[in-house]
């Protein structure tokens, strides 16, 4: 009598990776780096708008209300509109609306450059009769142009566009460096050094499996050592002691400083 064999369908083989797309396509990722992709960003939603929260009711003053709102936003907002995106692109039912999305993950990219320098420039005092001081308004500027060169050639001159986040990023640290007070330099530096690294990832989709959900990872990172940075250095109050106070005795304190009348 002979015995049953049972054949089983063959099983596929989880797919960590597609080739890399030509020209002007979009990059296709598999269903393992759909899920990357979404998970790395859409864990940080919640605590990214808490963060926000947080920061503007840790705030003192109402510049310093506007600057953790405007930060808030653009934290938050990159890690939504991110989420947002990759969930309608796993889906694929949505087509127009994925390609909204694409565009406005590209555009948040030049807003959130813009949001996290603005506590920077605005909280603290630039040297007027340096071309730094005209950053402020300037950096916003830099960000639309981005936007707009973003939508009219949007999946073309892929590198040019990297180059030009780079180049936005960077651009105004140089403010902060020109700045009196280097205290949360050093946090810049490093988050902003993270976030260049992460940019080499942001290019490997096709050479390297999860290389989008890695450059994921190192915005993660490096928005964490900004935050802190900025909630630590600029919003909270700086600690009241003999050391922060530039007088000889309390007697010399000028109550009208924020500072004096804490003792």
């Amino acid at each position: 009598m002979a015995s049953r064999v049972s054949i089983q369908p063959p099983q596929k083989k989880l797919a960590w990776m597609n080739s890399m797309a030509l020209g002007r396509a979009a990059y296709q990722p598999t269903n393992v780096e759909h899920w990357a992709n979404m998970v790395t960003h859409g864990l940080f939603v919640l605590p990214a708008i808490y963060g926000a929260v947080v920061m503007v009711m840790a705030s003192r003053s109402d510049m310093h209300q506007l600057a953790a709102t405007i930060y808030g936003a653009g934290l938050a907002g990159l890690f939504s509109v991110s989420t947002f995106f990759h969930i309608v692109f796993y889906l694929g039912y949505y087509k127009k609306l994925k390609e909204v999305l694409h565009r406005s993950d590209r555009a948040m990219i030049y807003v959130f450059i813009a949001t996290s320098y603005t506590p920077w420039l605005l909280l603290r005092p630039l040297p007027q009769d340096s071309w730094t001081f005209h950053l402020r308004w300037g950096i916003w500027v830099l960000a639309v142009v981005g936007i707009l060169y973003q939508q009219l050639f949007h999946e073309r001159f892929k590198m040019l566009e990297t180059a030009f986040y780079l180049i936005i990023g960077i651009l105004p640290s140089l403010a902060v460096m020109d700045m009196e007070d280097h205290s949360g330099l050093d946090e810049l530096k490093l988050g902003g050094a993270i976030y260049v690294l992460g940019v080499i990832f942001f290019k490997l989709d096709g050479r390297i499996p999860l290389a989008h959900a890695i450059w994921h990872l190192f915005v993660v990172l490096a928005a964490f050592i900004h935050y802190y940075a900025v909630l630590t250095y600029l919003i909270l109050p700086p600690e009241v002691g003999t050391s922060t106070l530039d007088v000889h005795s309390i007697d010399e304190c000028d109550v009208s400083v924020p500072e004096c009348s804490l003792v």
